[in-house]
């Protein structure tokens, strides 16, 4: 007799804002440099190629908005984010690099924007698994890299 094993189906990939709205999270006290509450945003765009060619995050406390950091495909910038305005975060800027080569299924020649609230609990375990199951799969699969 020939048993069978169950096949589950997978969530789906996590889209482009859920990422990015992620790294914010697993990031925000890096990036979030007032005890006042704030929120960060997140603005991109979308190349003719269908990748995301360039990224930058704002922070906000009291109507202010500041620079964060940018992020470009372009090569003639460096190889990371570019951070301004006395921030700078390591992990950020890896998050950042990896989430610049995700294949994601955005339309070309768009623009999207994100705004993040501080998160709960809840949300930064939540970032944590949708990053760690988007970055660093499991034994026997293969991670969505840029085609």
């Amino acid at each position: 007799m020939k048993s069978e094993i169950p096949i589950t189906p997978s969530a789906p990939p996590p889209s482009l804002d859920e990422l990015l709205n992620s790294a914010v999270v697993l990031n925000w006290d890096a990036i979030t440099q007032s005890s006042m509450p704030g929120r960060v945003r997140v603005e991109y765009h979308i190349g003719a190629d269908g990748a995301l060619e360039q990224l930058k995050l704002w922070s906000s406390a009291r109507e202010y908005w500041s620079l964060i950091c940018e992020y470009s495909a372009h090569l003639s910038w460096s190889d990371g984010p570019r951070f301004c305005n006395g921030y700078h975060s390591r992990s950020l800027s890896r998050l950042l690099q990896s989430i610049m080569m995700y294949s994601h299924s955005c339309s070309p020649h768009t623009n999207g924007t994100l705004e993040v609230a501080p998160p709960t609990a809840d949300e930064v375990e939540a970032a944590k698994l949708r990053v760690s199951e988007t970055f660093q799969p499991t034994a026997g699969s293969r991670p969505q890299a840029r085609r």
